[in-house]
């Protein structure tokens, strides 16, 4: 059952240890990463200051139960980052992990010094801000089994 969640929560849920509840303001009040980040909209380029956590760092206290029957377990775990308006991005465990793709992903709390009432997950290596999930309310980390034999 997932829990209700107050203004300015977010769930970490699926195949992890332990499902958590973080709340923003605690989020925020261990934001060191702190990035310009720049992207291209339908009309003009944009630069903003955005202050947060590292998505990676948030998930490495909450680690997910890896599937043994894969050689490197890791690497089969994605991440399902849901906005309040139902906007989903899926992003890869290895792809934000320092030892494979190292993408600074980061659970942003501040973005140009206000602070956000729910972060925004920022993807600073991304040209577009498509991937950026404004009002980011659920983290579902997903291990993906091996295919079946047929």
């Amino acid at each position: 059952m997932v829990p209700l969640l107050g203004r300015g929560q977010v769930l970490v849920t699926g195949d992890v240890v332990g499902e958590r509840v973080l709340d923003t303001a605690a989020l925020d009040a261990r934001a060191c990463a702190v990035r310009e980040v720049q992207y291209v909209t339908r009309k003009r380029r944009e630069v903003h200051r955005v202050q947060g956590v590292l998505l990676y760092e948030v998930l490495a206290e909450i680690p997910p139960r890896l599937d043994q029957r894969h050689k490197m377990g890791q690497l089969n775990v994605v991440v399902l980052a849901l906005s309040e308006d139902g906007f989903q991005v899926v992003l890869s465990l290895a792809e934000i992990d320092p030892e494979f793709g190292g993408c600074p992903a980061l659970l942003a709390t501040r973005y140009n010094g206000e602070v956000l009432e729910r972060p925004t997950l920022v993807v600073p290596s991304d040209g577009r801000a498509s991937r950026y999930v404004r009002g980011l309310c659920r983290l579902a980390v997903v291990t993906i089994p091996p295919p079946r034999d047929e």
